[in-house]
């Protein structure tokens, strides 16, 4: 019963009651009767304390949760209850002295403005409600059509390359990478993505005892956890293939901590065979190199004796970022990796960089 209660308030207060029903006329009573009571305990330690002082926090609330009229109410019942309970005696048979009548138009007058202020504020706080339970009606239908979207591509893919099925694996995996981000971004009002549960949905299909992760919870802003999706992505794919998690001896350990707001990554395989130095350029190097720096960040690749070490940096707080278009420094037709840079005429293709026989390699 007392949850039940806790959690109808909890209710009233972040919806409101209907301006005018009774249980607006109710509210405001019961707002009038507290504030009573209260100034009652408080006339037993301070007798004759300011009259009219607890009907305005009453009036306040009465306003905010039913309206302009049940301000009124309880505006009016406080004023009635401090005259017969809490003036002086014989105030009402006695003439008004020049302090009384001043303490009436200040209660008047400030109740008034309260009224006024909180109306104006509880209409405000009810069109911003509306508008966000629209926006979040809204992003439920957007997020709804990124994931067909998302699903079209991936079939447009699957059938333009199905003569090329290493390329279309790549590229759908690819895409299907972005699609299980998108919908941690989802859930989360495009706030915030969990690091764990990115590297948990991409390294769930493997042997965990291949694999430690180690790290503190760390939520990651939409555009620096839509890159580690796809750096995760290609690494994991990478390992797959050539590294750690192609060998049932191979071992990867991923850790991670925050750092004077930047997210220092470690990504680590161990007894492997001795990698090979990649060859050409692929889409995990441009990742690596062109989508980490745009945003502040760096990248370190060692090719130590066992296996592969990457160490990434990214800053998490907004105004420690680069702008992506904060590359004044580079040449007119290529970026800082050495790839053409993206315009209106040009732009980088994944598939005609594969297809051109650069190796996927990061």
């Amino acid at each position: 019963m007392v949850q039940w209660g806790i959690d109808r308030w909890r209710l009233v207060w972040r919806v409101g009651l209907r301006p005018g029903s009774p249980s607006a006329i109710a509210m405001a009573i019961a707002c009038t009767a507290a504030a009573t009571g209260i100034h009652l305990a408080i006339n037993l330690i301070r007798p004759n304390s300011a009259i009219f002082a607890p009907y305005y926090s009453a009036t306040l609330v009465a306003t905010l949760l039913g309206g302009a009229s049940a301000g009124i109410v309880s505006m009016t019942l406080g004023g009635v209850a401090a005259n017969w309970l809490f003036m002086p005696a014989g105030w009402g048979t006695s003439p008004l002295t020049t302090e009384d009548l001043v303490d009436l138009i200040l209660y008047g007058t400030s109740s008034i403005v309260i009224i006024c202020v909180a109306e104006s504020y509880r209409n405000v706080l009810q069109r911003l409600r509306r508008e966000e339970s629209t926006r979040r009606l809204l992003n439920g239908e957007l997020a709804h059509r990124i994931k067909n979207i998302l699903a079209n591509v991936n079939a447009i893919v699957s059938q333009t390359l199905r003569d090329y099925p290493d390329l279309r694996q790549k590229l759908g995996a690819r895409i299907l990478a972005l699609a299980a981000t998108n919908d941690l971004l989802i859930r989360s009002d495009w706030q915030r993505a969990s690091l764990r549960d990115i590297l948990t949905a991409e390294l769930k299909p493997y042997d965990q005892s291949q694999f430690e992760l180690t790290g503190k919870s760390v939520e990651l802003p939409p555009d620096v956890a839509m890159l580690l999706a796809l750096v995760i992505h290609e690494l994991t794919t990478n390992a797959t293939k050539y590294g750690a998690l192609s060998d049932a001896n191979g071992r990867l350990r991923i850790s991670w901590r925050v750092v004077a707001e930047r997210l220092e990554f470690q990504w680590i395989e161990s007894k492997v065979q001795p990698p090979a130095l990649p060859v050409g350029s692929g889409f995990g190097t441009k990742i690596l190199n062109s989508g980490v720096k745009p945003l502040g960040g760096t990248v370190n690749t060692q090719f130590a004796a066992d296996g592969i070490h990457y160490a990434i940096s990214l800053p998490l707080a907004e105004r420690s970022r680069v702008g992506s278009h904060d590359i004044s420094h580079l040449s007119s037709s290529e970026d800082e990796a050495g790839f053409p840079r993206a315009s209106s005429a040009t732009s980088y293709s994944v598939a005609d960089d594969i297809l051109a026989g650069r190796r996927s390699y990061p």
